[in-house]
């Protein structure tokens, strides 16, 4: 079976929860990546000071704890992804399903669904046996 994560032999018992958890881990992947992009793009937008993209001198801060924890909160759920696809650490599979639904930057409306399809899928008691 090709494609990221464990690469295992057809007759392998993990290959059906593979299957499983490779499309939403990939979502989860994808998600956190967009969302790490666009605070990317917003903070080099503020530093060039573009017109429509400054932020006023009192909500800096504000700001700046939104960047903070988006990329805090998008970092776990990229590696959650990774870890979920090698079938490894279910408890952070967990956390980076849980991290990427929370509304931090526009992402957060394709995270919700990807999340809560994660969380299905991680809470399947033959999915969770295969997690080291």
């Amino acid at each position: 079976m090709s494609g990221p994560g464990l690469n295992v032999p057809l007759n392998d018992p993990r290959l059906p929860t593979l299957r499983r958890v490779r499309p939403p881990a990939f979502l989860l992947l994808c998600t956190g990546i967009l969302d790490i992009l666009f605070w990317t793009v917003m903070v080099t937008l503020h530093l060039l000071r573009v017109n429509h993209f400054t932020v006023p001198e009192d909500q800096l801060w504000p700001f700046v704890f939104n960047i903070v924890g988006a990329l805090v909160a998008r970092g776990i759920s990229i590696w959650a992804a990774l870890n979920i696809v090698n079938l490894r650490k279910w408890g952070i599979g967990m956390v980076g399903s849980l991290t990427i639904m929370l509304p931090l930057a526009p992402a957060c409306c394709f995270g919700v669904p990807v999340g809560a399809w994660m969380l299905f899928v991680l809470n399947d008691a033959d999915v969770r046996k295969h997690f080291t």
